[in-house]
């Protein structure tokens, strides 16, 4: 059975899932989805992803999103050679945990060559004011590449010798700069980053060069200046998930106090040089980002029940779907809400009342996704599956921070999610008693903000919650 797949000549994730099957010589046929046209909403193709978003692919009767997730289950095909994905736990951890980092933090180069240059094309309008802050988010990215993914021996993401799926992701993900008149100015700093992304090239021709070749001809139809400065970027919250009592696994928790900075001290940072949480260290390996997290746990250690993540490649595929998804919708709406609308001050900072209004925006929606798509089937968890996965318990708790803001926002929000709400009972149920003993610290730190909204956070209020911060 052939495969399919739904791409736009200008969505550098469809080029990674294409250079991947060109490479690899599997048989594919390409549809191309008209964005300008507005083709992605359309009933035909939402049939495909109901989401209207791209790549998107159907094998047999098999239907899958969200290119990593894509790239993953391609991986799995005969005669893919096992650097793509390797089949090693702890260096697929490593590769996940690349790939996890991306969504929050590079795929923002897609955003500013959107609202900075490339918009017009697909008949939407510029936006110089949010290509501002995508920049500076872009800049810090291209930075950590330099600095950190880039660090070892040899010449690929995390110091491997050969490409993984990350390195073509990412590197076709920065190929989006060629759009733009200040490619050169953005990425002249990084000579690492450069030469990683030439080796990329090499590595995966002759299909890299003949899938960006149309790069080429757009940049010389692209005459939009854009003057873009430096702009201040709110500092997102960190949070922590991992709760996998449930299975057995024996660990030592180890808290960072986040409104002390410990996040930046060099003992931390020797764990997560990202200087983020949560991030664990098992024996001699170390790894962050809470999904690469819960896959390696689910992976690594006996007594996991298959529904966590599943041996089904085409299951697994799924999951990683809906964890890929989460990165640049629930997360970003629901964590960025709760900051700046109730607890920037305790870490130092102000309320950004603008801010948390977008954000809302971005949570309502995914919350709508959540209901009427991600919640779809039989069963009462995602994907209609029968037990939870490691998606239910991430995105659950990630909505549970809900319980920070005014009771009358949290029932606005929430309550016209019906199926949300059950389904965020029924993961509590599945996962207690852990899940109300991770969460007590919520409701303690609730109480504590229940000071006059009309005075906003006092000092007294301010101390108290750093004391609940510093006990947690």
């Amino acid at each position: 059975m052939k495969l399919q797949i739904y791409k736009h000549c200008l969505s550098q994730p469809s080029h990674a899932v294409i250079i991947f099957c060109k490479l690899h010589q599997i048989e594919f046929e390409e549809i191309e989805i008209s964005l300008a046209n507005g083709q992605q909403y359309t009933p035909e193709y939402k049939v495909i992803n109901p989401m209207g978003k791209l790549p998107a692919i159907v094998h047999g009767t098999y239907k899958l999103s969200e290119s990593h997730a894509i790239l993953i289950y391609l991986a799995s095909f005969p005669g893919v050679a096992d650097h793509w994905y390797p089949s090693d736990i702890q260096k697929r951890a490593k590769i996940q945990s690349v790939l996890d980092w991306h969504h929050s933090n590079l795929r923002q180069t897609a955003a500013y060559v959107m609202n900075s240059s490339a918009a017009p094309l697909l008949r939407r309008k510029l936006n110089l004011e949010a290509a501002v802050i995508n920049r500076k988010v872009l800049l810090k990215s291209l930075k950590m590449i330099e600095n950190f993914w880039l660090n070892g021996d040899g010449k690929f993401l995390l110091g491997n010798s050969q490409p993984s799926i990350a390195d073509l992701s990412l590197a076709c993900e920065i190929m989006l700069l060629e759009l733009v008149p200040d490619r050169d100015q953005i990425l002249s700093p990084y000579k690492k980053v450069l030469q990683w992304i030439e080796d990329t090239r090499n590595a995966t021709n002759p299909f890299f060069d003949e899938l960006h070749s149309l790069m080429f001809e757009l940049k010389a139809v692209l005459t939009v200046e854009s003057s873009v400065a430096e702009h201040s970027e709110a500092r997102r919250k960190l949070r922590t998930l991992l709760s996998k009592l449930l299975n057995g696994i024996e660990f030592e928790e180890i808290d960072v106090s986040l409104a002390k900075g410990q996040q930046f001290k060099a003992e931390f940072k020797a764990i997560n040089p990202m200087a983020r949480v949560p991030a664990i260290v098992h024996g001699s390996y170390k790894l962050f980002e809470s999904h690469a997290i819960l896959i390696y746990l689910a992976c690594t250690f006996p007594g996991v029940p298959d529904h966590w993540y599943p041996a089904d490649i085409q299951q697994r595929a799924k999951i990683h779907s809906v964890l890929d998804w989460h990165h640049s919708n629930l997360r970003l709406g629901e964590a960025g809400y709760v900051l700046d609308s109730r607890l920037r001050p305790l870490l130092g900072g102000k309320l950004n009342l603008e801010a948390a209004a977008v954000n809302e925006k971005l949570l309502s929606k995914s919350l709508a996704k959540i209901e009427t798509f991600w919640l779809r089937g039989d069963g009462k968890f995602l994907l209609g599956n029968f037990q939870p996965s490691i998606a239910d318990l991430s995105l659950v708790c990630e909505i549970m921070q809900l319980e920070i803001v005014p009771e009358i926002d949290r029932n606005r929000i929430l309550s016209p999610h019906k199926k949300v709400l059950q389904w965020m009972e029924d993961t509590k149920n599945a996962t207690n008693p852990y899940f109300d003993e991770l969460h007590s610290f919520i409701l303690e730190l609730k109480a504590v903000l229940k000071a006059d909204s009309s005075v906003g956070v006092t000092e007294e209020t301010k101390q108290r919650s750093q004391a609940v911060l510093s006990k947690l």
